[in-house]
């Protein structure tokens, strides 16, 4: 009886160890996909390929409050100008630094290809982004 006791605690916390493993994974999966969808929309606007209305409603999907309200008004500020390009991005790290299920800070780290006025340039930067669940999903609140 023991012997089984043991192998059912043993066991009971395996599943705990692999439960936690999976949810962070999943957590960074879940906010890997909303940072590159605000990349596709936000770069797909200023380059020309989304208008306007469907880049505001796809930028809604992944992002609310202040972080929505601030890329709506550089879409507004910043159209037809000469912003970079992103040519190709590749996030190469989110590092989970704080949060419970309501709430995720991390830190992102993204390598860039952009182009711009004075040529084609490669960059690596490091960002803080925080999501928060708004009703049963998470959207970006900060991205910085």
């Amino acid at each position: 009886m023991k012997h089984l006791l043991k192998k059912v605690l043993v066991l009971a916390v395996v599943i705990a160890i692999l439960s936690l493993m999976t949810s962070g994974s999943d957590v960074k999966g879940q906010m890997a996909d909303l940072i590159s969808a605000r990349i596709d929309v936000m770069n797909g606007y200023f380059c020309g390929h989304i208008n306007y209305y469907d880049a505001l409603e796809q930028i809604r999907q992944v992002e609310m409050g202040r972080l929505l309200d601030e890329d709506v008004q550089a879409m507004r500020d910043y159209f037809q100008t000469d912003i970079e390009q992103v040519n190709k991005y590749k996030i190469k790290d989110i590092e989970l630094t704080n949060g419970d299920e309501n709430l995720v800070c991390a830190v992102a780290t993204i390598a860039w290809q952009v182009s711009g006025t004075e040529g084609t340039e490669e960059i690596e930067e490091i960002y803080s982004v925080i999501m928060e669940k708004d009703e049963k999903n998470y959207k970006l609140v900060q991205f910085f």
